[in-house]
């Protein structure tokens, strides 16, 4: 605004004139005054708009207005390269042109000033730095790359310094070391799925399995990882999602957000993203293999929301607002207010040809990968026909606790540690169980169910549990029973008839493998709950595992991709005629071999023999953090535990022993 002061002697005059025009004037034309402006006077009278400005005076001065947040979202494209900077504060976009003809995985580092990104043209990592100062349409060179090393990048993640590229060509992280001149490559490993997004949580890094709804995880990935096959620490199925690409995580929130791509020949409207709360809660309590309800998650997906392949996602804690890019319709969009999800209109919207990575950078949001998982467990929960106890074990196989259930004898039985809970079926009632607040349990203390299902079993044996869906095989009736479990009851479902005699049973993500008892075969149910109606269900394939005689217990591991069976030999001899087998890269041999084929003994690794103390193996869990063996050997009355069994065959000693008379189920929590 003008501002003036006034000398002493203009004062004075001022106030010498005003004393004359006083008394010069009658109490009538006192009356007839009007202030005038006055534009030096430090008040605002007049017909100022300001004070001494505005109206007759000089025109105010317009204040600066108030700067908004920076928040900046970068996206590549697989069109031309070009990196699209848009302002959401500021509704402005800026293009910078690149040396790439298609680009996918970007990040970037407010503390220096730079921006990589992977040119899947040029094969490689590309730095770029002072972007923060570059205008619009400005073609920019990279100050430093990475050299060609790459096939098929997709996204980046980064973890101080470290830089870990998904290459979607041949199922690889690249990890590279920046500097600020340079990129020095560390590793690159082999992944055993393909490999889309990837995101770090602390020094954990979180990647999607292409092709499927599962998340598996590396736990402190920087200090493990090598050259060669580098197996994740455990691997959940995300429930809802048809197929996952992208996924972003905020610490600050601790929510961890993934892109459901649906069908990938639908690129219009399929699409849609899974919002996960308090994450490091639900995922941290789940076993490897396990599932994650879609209950305990947020999904948003509909025409509405113009979502037919959307390929990645950021995410802004300060507003709670995501991100996506979709390269189905060719869009940048934007939600907030997501509430519980459905059919959302976006609240921001731009065009996008080709729209690949996406990240959101913030003052506030920048760094903000959170903490790493801590206390894992590995516990080992075994049933007996000779009574109802649960005894627990710890990963070496040395006995914790014993607790006494309603049951007088017992098979099959699965532990959930979102819910503290233990599911068992009990042959004595002919029902399942639950038994909650499992963990306050004392050694030797007898616990009451908090609910059970009906009695509609007649020889259950194996359970397993896919979310809130548990699957009995019963032996007597040779069926599936199908339930349903809320929390404080079981709904059954529905029966299925596989046509053979049934026993172990175990998933694999979605499909349920099943042994067909009084054989050394397995049947493979592929979608298993999808069967929603009563009456026979045909398996989608069966295969011989060749070396068995009769197999009984079976489990599968997500991570390590193996499966495990025992072999009971000849039911009357109980004492030291049994084994287990061990199959590496299950998936890949699974389908190479068709129905009605066999899995031949040199695909396969076996371990039996008198020393083995296995007469009747009758359940196995195996444990892919320590790569042992949990055998319930009934014949001997015995809890076994094997060590190495990735490198171990033939007549082995067990490495540890414990006593448990008429032992039958066993289930290896391990998260």
């Amino acid at each position: 605004m003008n501002k003036s002061i006034m000398s002493p002697y203009l004062l004075c005059m001022a106030i010498f004139s005003l004393m004359v025009i006083t008394s010069c004037s009658n109490d009538d034309d006192m009356d007839d005054i009007v202030d005038t402006p006055t534009c030096n006077d430090g008040i605002m009278n007049g017909d100022e708009t300001g004070v001494d400005c505005g109206g007759s005076c000089d025109p105010c001065e317009e204040e600066e207005p108030m700067l908004g947040r920076r928040t900046e979202l970068f996206v590549t494209n697989n069109e031309n390269g070009n990196i699209s900077k848009y302002s959401i504060t500021g509704d402005s976009l800026v293009t910078f042109t690149t040396e790439a003809m298609a680009a996918e995985g970007i990040y970037y580092d407010t503390n220096n000033d730079v921006l990589v990104q992977a040119s899947r043209s040029d094969l490689r990592l590309d730095a770029y730095n002072g972007i923060s100062t570059l205008m619009e349409g400005t073609n920019i060179t990279a100050d430093y790359s990475s050299t060609a090393n790459l096939e098929s990048p997709r996204e980046i993640a980064v973890n101080g310094d470290t830089y870990v590229v998904a290459d979607n060509g041949s199922h690889k992280f690249f990890v590279y070391s920046r500097s600020n001149s340079g990129f020095s490559l560390l590793n690159t490993v082999d992944i055993p799925f393909p490999v889309w997004g990837i995101a770090f949580k602390g020094n954990d890094l979180y990647a999607v399995v292409d092709s499927s709804s599962d998340l598996a995880v590396f736990y402190d990935f920087e200090a493990n990882v090598m050259d060669g096959t580098f197996m994740p620490s455990k691997r959940v199925t995300i429930e809802g999602i048809v197929r996952t690409h992208g996924l972003t995580y905020s610490g600050s929130d601790d929510v961890m957000i993934m892109t459901d791509i649906g069908d990938a020949e639908n690129t219009t409207d399929d699409g849609g993203f899974h919002v996960i709360n308090n994450f490091s809660e639900k995922f941290d309590a789940l076993s490897d293999g396990e599932v994650l309800s879609v209950n305990d998650q947020i999904r948003v997906a509909g025409p509405s929301t113009m979502m037919g392949n959307p390929i990645d996602v950021a995410y802004d804690s300060e507003e709670d607002a995501i991100y996506i890019s979709e390269i189905g319709n060719g869009k940048v969009l934007g939600f907030t207010s997501i509430g519980d999800g459905g059919d959302l209109t976006p609240d921001f919207s731009r065009d996008l040809a080709a729209a690949s990575s996406i990240y959101f950078s913030s003052d506030e949001t920048d760094g903000d990968t959170g903490m790493a998982t801590a206390n894992q467990r590995t516990e080992l929960y075994a049933t007996s026909t000779a009574n109802g106890n649960v005894s627990i074990y710890d990963a070496s196989g040395n006995l914790m606790k014993t607790v006494t259930t309603e049951s007088e004898s017992s098979e099959g039985i699965y532990y959930s540690s979102m819910n503290d809970a233990i599911i068992q079926g009990s042959r004595s009632e002919m029902r399942l169980e639950y038994y909650s607040d499992f963990d306050a349990a004392m050694d030797e203390s007898t616990i009451m169910a908090e609910f059970a299902g009906n009695n509609d079993l007649m020889s259950p044996r194996e359970i397993a549990v896919y979310g809130n869906k548990v699957v009995v095989a019963d032996n007597n009736e040779h069926e599936f029973y199908i339930y349903t479990f809320n929390g404080s009851s079981f709904t059954l479902e529905n029966t299925l008839d596989p046509g053979f005699n049934v026993w172990g049973i175990t998933f694999k993500g979605n499909d349920l493998i099943a042994v067909v008892d009084n054989s050394s075969d397995i049947a493979i149910f592929n979608d298993f709950l999808s069967n929603d109606m009563n009456g026979v269900v045909a398996a989608d394939k069966r295969i011989t595992i060749d070396g068995i005689v009769r197999t009984h217990g079976i489990d599968y591991s997500a991570a390590d991709d193996v499966l495990v069976l025992t072999d009971i030999g000849d039911a009357g001899n109980t004492t030291d005629d049994g084994g287990f087998q061990v199959i590496q890269d299950f998936s890949g041999k699974l389908a190479e071999t068709n129905d009605g084929g066999n899995i031949s003994q040199s695909e396969q690794t076996r371990v039996s023999g008198m020393s083995t103390m296995m007469g009747n193996p009758i359940d196995i869990a195996y444990d892919n953090k320590t790569k042992k063996v949990f055998i319930a050997e009934v014949g001997n009355g015995k809890i076994l535990v094997f060590n190495d069994v990735l490198n171990a065959s033939g007549d082995m000693t067990p490495n540890v022993s414990n006593d448990l008379e008429a032992a039958s189920s066993v289930y290896l929590y391990n998260n």
